[in-house]
């Protein structure tokens, strides 16, 4: 997995606004809101079944950044697998994401699509 890469146009990201909107908030709340936010988009995803309702967390450089939006960010090219912190999944049938740390996802990319 670590060669591939996966092509994304947007991705919700700390922007500065997202920051300025937040302050109260450390690195590991903004973290958690944003996560928030795409959990509940991988949950309509799932149960609109156009997709499986993943949620997958990159460490993304400064230099990847195409362009800032409020809680969102357009990239410049494709992100790199050994990116990839974590994925979350959104089960049929459950509120909440799982958690699949960086060595489970391969074991289990087949089984979600």
């Amino acid at each position: 997995m670590s060669s591939r890469s996966i092509d994304v146009d947007e991705v919700f990201a700390p922007t500065q606004s997202f920051v300025a909107e937040n302050l109260d908030c450390d690195e590991e709340e903004l973290e958690y809101l944003l996560s928030i936010a795409a959990g509940e988009e991988a949950l309509e995803l799932r149960l609109s079944e156009k997709a499986p309702g993943i949620v997958l967390a990159f460490e993304i450089t400064d230099e990847q950044i195409a362009e800032s939006h409020d809680d969102s960010i357009t990239l410049k090219t494709a992100l790199p697998w050994d990116q990839l912190q974590c994925a979350l999944l959104a089960f049929q049938g459950d509120d909440e994401l799982v958690w699949f740390a960086t060595q489970e996802i391969e074991i289990h990319l087949a089984e979600w699509k």
